[in-house]
């Protein structure tokens, strides 16, 4: 492996529903919800998880899709197995992405010195009821401050899952997180009501500004996809669909990208900070000028004071682990708005070979500009430690 002189810092690793410890939730509901919380149940072929009473696959299973490792199912995860990771589904077994010591270890084997953590992408998306949504994001958010302790509390910096229904519950959320030393916040757009252009959010985004709190929106996957008719067409054009639904899966921001600026979140908060988590890069020159174009034409009766690109460049972040085009355009983004991120544990991660994907990506990059992408600009986000102690 070629290996860097790089400092190491992702802005994108995570901590999937999966791998969580199998009673955290169920072992605090309260007992009219108790079948409906997350919980884990033994079946013949290992531990499941069962969210609102549903089965959604495995415990300790492989990414946020829950499913049971396969030899040749992911060319990365036969990789990882390789290298030592387990997806065993039994209760003896120690997840590495929630064993402390072991979840160090990976960060040191990849050279990363720190990471930001996204906690159960898409919990919000499993469950139901509002309330219950809620309720499951604060019992996460408790135990990742917890679990951030226990790991390394200067390494190992959890997100908090925000309430995506109700904007004052999630400011207070926020608020309460911030308290407890959390420095930012995942909110998922996919069930969000009122739709993120409203002003109800503002409550959130004031929120966000006073803590010092970004808020990322973390690419879930591409909504609105022509799906396949039958589970026969599935079976037969298997490897098609999975094609397409990975290839435009970070291209959800999109939506979160416009509809935010469009939002006048920006204009009215110019301390908030945003986040497209694993978005990917390469995209956003092309939406920014139609954004820019389509206000000019269209929607001038808003009354921003910057073109809403520029409050992009001013407020707005965006993650990525690998794009081999990156490097012509960053000026057309900001140099100080690209974080990268290695994904850990993800099928799509570039563990433990986060070095040499950089030297293959940045190598034609300055070193300068190269630093920020990979070092400072979390650092400054985050008001990290890291960058209070840079050399």
């Amino acid at each position: 492996m070629a290996v860097t002189q790089d400092r190491l810092i992702s802005g994108d690793n995570h901590i999937d529903l999966t791998y969580c410890p199998p009673d955290l939730w169920f072992s605090q509901a309260p007992a009219k919800w108790k079948l409906l919380a997350p919980r884990v149940e033994e079946l013949e072929d290992g531990l499941h998880w069962f969210v609102d009473a549903q089965d959604r696959g495995m415990w300790n299973g492989v990414g946020p899709g829950f499913l049971k490792y396969t030899k040749g199912m992911f060319g990365h995860i036969d990789e990882m197995k390789e290298l030592g990771f387990e997806w065993g589904n039994t209760r003896e077994v120690r997840p590495r992405p929630t064993t402390p010591e072991l979840r160090l270890a990976d960060l040191d084997r990849d050279g990363v010195e720190a990471e930001i953590v996204y906690g159960c992408l898409m919990i919000n998306d499993l469950i139901d009821a509002a309330d219950r949504r809620s309720w499951a994001n604060k019992i996460y958010n408790d135990w990742a401050a917890d679990f951030a302790k226990r790991s390394d509390p200067t390494r190992v910096f959890p997100l908090a899952i925000i309430p995506n229904t109700d904007p004052i519950d999630a400011a207070a959320e926020v608020r309460r997180c911030a308290k407890m030393g959390l420095r930012g916040g995942d909110l998922a757009f996919k069930r969000m009501s009122p739709p993120l252009y409203h002003s109800a959010w503002y409550a959130l985004w004031e929120a966000s500004a006073e803590c010092r709190f970004p808020i990322s929106f973390h690419s879930t996957g591409f909504k609105g996809l022509r799906a396949p008719d039958t589970p026969e067409m599935e079976k037969e054009f298997n490897l098609q669909w999975r094609l397409v639904r990975s290839a435009l899966f970070q291209l959800d921001t999109m939506e979160v990208l416009v509809s935010l600026l469009a939002s006048g979140a920006c204009e009215k908060y110019p301390d908030f900070n945003f986040v497209l988590g694993e978005s990917g890069v390469t995209w956003l020159p092309y939406v920014f000028d139609r954004l820019d174009t389509e206000y000019h034409d269209r929607a001038r009766g808003l009354n921003f004071s910057m073109k809403p690109s520029d409050y992009f460049k001013r407020q707005g972040f965006v993650t990525y682990q690998q794009d081999q085009y990156l490097e012509p355009i960053i000026p057309l983004i900001g140099e100080d708005n690209i974080i990268w991120g290695a994904d850990y544990p993800h099928p799509d991660c570039i563990w433990p070979e986060s070095h040499a994907t950089i030297e293959k990506n940045l190598a034609a990059i300055s070193p300068r500009v190269r630093r920020k992408i990979v070092f400072d600009n979390v650092c400054r986000l985050y008001d990290l430690p890291q960058g209070k102690t840079a050399r």
